[in-house]
């Protein structure tokens, strides 16, 4: 920088210069303490506020060990916290049913995608239910399946074969299956859930898939019989319907709705129902933050249209999965459901539940049962076989 003056002749000047500058850098120390003192954020002013100060009994740290051996213990006498910001009645203590239950014990059909498989057979919500309820439950979840693909399997999207002819020896013929939309249909392609043994014509027989092609061979030797065009195609979960089975569907979370789809998924789930001429139900909500950015508004959908009968399972585990399961939030946990995710203690990747979780939805959708009159309520002493080793 070039001055106008030359300092080192001015004895007066210098001190002028160097009184000027002491100025300037003064003033912009100032301003840097102002912008960032201003910068903190209420939470930092809080927690500032809210640590707990020294009483005059305190021994005063001498140097900068003791203050840091002073606040690592303060910090270990921390916990997480994670407010409840939202309670249930329905979510835990005592279950007043809006209907008494009368009767026998249903069966309790459960329908959904690998949210409902059972890998072994035990530690999935439907067997989690089978030993609160004392009820037979079958399991129809097959994994990566959007709600058509379910409805299909169950029957609230019809399914139609092309004309054909099915011999009278149990051989095994190719036909065509399309939607009564001419869509294509996914039979078998992750799992049989339900579709087996199906019948066409009234005749019975095993659907397979060959190379991408589906084929039917008939169970037993019988006559000749010629299907007409766009016969409907029939699974075992459709014609295996009985009057009074519980149905619990567990779908859309393949299909990624947000706010607008989320109708083409409730008119599919209302058509699954008129299919099995159920009117004993349970829709459980969505999960998947991380894949449907508007989830939220996709539940209030849910359970607007589907009212008690609709189980938030995302809302509960979110306020209540951690504490009811006994776990200490992980610092993981915590950021989790800042995010609106479950908890990882809760989870066993970033879509699916681990044991815990399945545990806690298998005993949300009794609670929810007891509280309709489907199921009556048993004390829990009776009901822990199926939850060992979970």
């Amino acid at each position: 920088m070039h001055l106008p003056f030359d300092i080192s002749t001015n004895s007066s000047m210098k001190k002028t210069f160097i009184t000027y500058t002491a100025f300037i850098l003064a003033m912009c120390a100032f301003i840097t303490l102002r912008i960032y003192a201003g910068s903190v954020s209420a939470s930092e002013r809080k927690v500032a506020d809210n640590t707990i100060a020294v009483s005059a009994d305190t021994p005063v740290p001498d140097d900068a060990a003791d203050v840091q051996e002073t606040a690592d213990a303060m910090e270990e006498e921390d916990e997480p916290v994670i407010p409840v910001v939202e309670d249930d009645p329905l979510w835990h203590g005592e279950i007043t049913p809006k209907t008494e239950f009368e009767g026998l014990l249903p069966r309790i059909i459960c329908w959904g995608d690998s949210l409902t498989v059972s890998l072994d057979g035990k530690s999935a919500f439907p067997d989690i239910l089978r030993g609160l309820s004392g009820c037979e439950v079958i399991n129809y979840g097959v994994e990566a399946e959007n709600t058509s693909m379910i409805a299909m399997r169950e029957g609230g999207m019809r399914v139609n074969v092309k004309a054909t002819v099915i011999p009278a020896e149990p051989d095994l013929i190719p036909i065509f299956l399309r939607t009564e939309n001419n869509g294509p249909v996914f039979f078998l392609d992750n799992g049989d859930g339900g579709v087996n043994p199906c019948s066409i014509s009234g005749i019975e027989g095993e659907l397979r898939k060959l190379n991408g092609s589906y084929y039917f061979k008939r169970s037993t030797k019988g006559e000749r019989v010629a299907v007409e065009d766009n016969t409907r195609f029939k699974t075992f979960g459709m014609t295996d319907a009985k009057e009074g089975d519980v149905l619990v569907i567990f779908a859309g979370t393949n299909d990624l709705p947000d706010s607008n789809t989320v109708r083409n998924i409730i008119s599919i789930e209302r058509k699954m129902l008129e299919a099995a001429e159920c009117d004993k139900y349970i829709i459980v909500g969505l999960t998947y933050a991380g894949g449907i950015p508007e989830i939220d508004a996709v539940n209030e959908e849910l359970d607007k249209e589907f009212g008690d009968h609709f189980v938030d399972i995302r809302k509960y585990m979110l306020n209540r999965g951690l504490a009811d399961s006994g776990i200490t939030p992980s610092d993981q946990d915590i950021e989790d459901i800042q995010k609106g995710e479950i908890p990882s203690s809760l989870r066993s990747d970033h879509i699916h539940g681990n044991k815990i979780y399945h545990r806690l939805l298998g005993e949300q959708i009794y609670r929810r049962m007891v509280y309709l009159g489907y199921v009556p309520e048993w004390e829990a002493e009776g009901n822990k076989d199926d939850e060992e080793d979970i």
